[in-house]
């Protein structure tokens, strides 16, 4: 799956551009302007894999951990922007998301 920021600042605009072409029905303008779904299950996947080989191999590599810092910092700023200005409003969640039976 492409990230949201991709889909929304590359793919969307292309779509657009493409559909301004031709002769396109308010249905499928409407499906071009819409954004993406936010994806919380496959940006939590991301962070908790890229996190879990830094603790893992950041004993024999310290460097790891600069590197898990910079990806927090980077990820935090990219999910920001795409959650408020790439993405479709994602549904309300509670903390009952997180816990694991």
């Amino acid at each position: 799956t492409m990230p949201p920021l991709v889909i929304s600042y590359i793919v969307t605009p292309l779509q657009i551009r493409y559909m301004a072409r031709g002769k396109v029905t308010q249905e499928t303008m409407n499906r071009a302007y819409q954004l993406p779904d936010w994806n919380l299950a496959l940006r939590l996947a991301q962070s908790m894999n890229v996190i879990f080989c830094v603790v893992m191999f950041s004993s024999g590599m310290p460097i790891m951990y600069t590197v898990g810092w910079l990806y927090c910092f980077v990820a935090y700023w990219l999910d920001k922007i795409s959650l408020l200005r790439g993405s479709k409003r994602p549904p309300n969640y509670s903390q009952e998301v997180m816990v694991i039976c």
